[in-house]
């Protein structure tokens, strides 16, 4: 894992880019560039992972480039879950949860994260309120979305909605 320069990598990626990532959608270009300025943005080579077990989680990501596997942890086993792609906001349910880490995200391939803290994201409320809230929003909408399809798979494997296809 590298620590790489927030300015470079506006640079490197562009605004239009980062305005059309889904955590980032409708935010002001002045917004965007407080968060890659006060978070921290990391690469990540392809299977290198975070591992935070158990940690309360006092930060999310946001996926800017490539894509992670979350691997849900239990005492026999890690199960693959989900994937976390580029626009994807990683770990912000457990960070207004105050929620350990609950499983391990492994790059599956080279990917850019950014972290944004607990007390940035206070700053951001205070010092830009507007935007804000349309963050909020936007990781509203996202946890919505998990939410409707843990109830699909709930539903299905427990035969509350019967299973289509084939």
């Amino acid at each position: 894992m590298d620590i790489l320069d927030a300015g470079k990598t506006i640079e490197t990626l562009g605004l239009p880019y980062l305005r059309e990532l889904s955590t980032f959608g409708a935010l002001s270009d002045e917004f965007i560039v407080d968060l890659l300025n006060n978070g921290v943005v990391k690469r990540y080579a392809k299977g290198e992972y975070i591992a935070r077990l158990n940690q309360v989680a006092a930060e999310f990501q946001v996926v800017l480039q490539g894509k992670f596997a979350f691997y849900k942890h239990s005492e026999e086993s890690d199960v693959l879950t989900r994937y976390f792609c580029a626009g994807d906001q990683v770990g912000f349910d457990l960070m207004i949860g105050l929620i350990p880490h609950n499983g391990i995200d492994v790059a599956t391939e080279e990917s850019l994260i950014l972290d944004i803290s607990s007390e940035q994201f206070y700053d951001l409320h205070v010092n830009f309120p507007a935007d804000f809230g349309l963050l909020m929003i936007n990781l509203a909408r996202e946890l919505a979305r998990e939410i409707a399809l843990l109830e699909d798979v709930i539903g299905k494997g427990t035969g509350w909605i019967a299973e289509t296809g084939t």
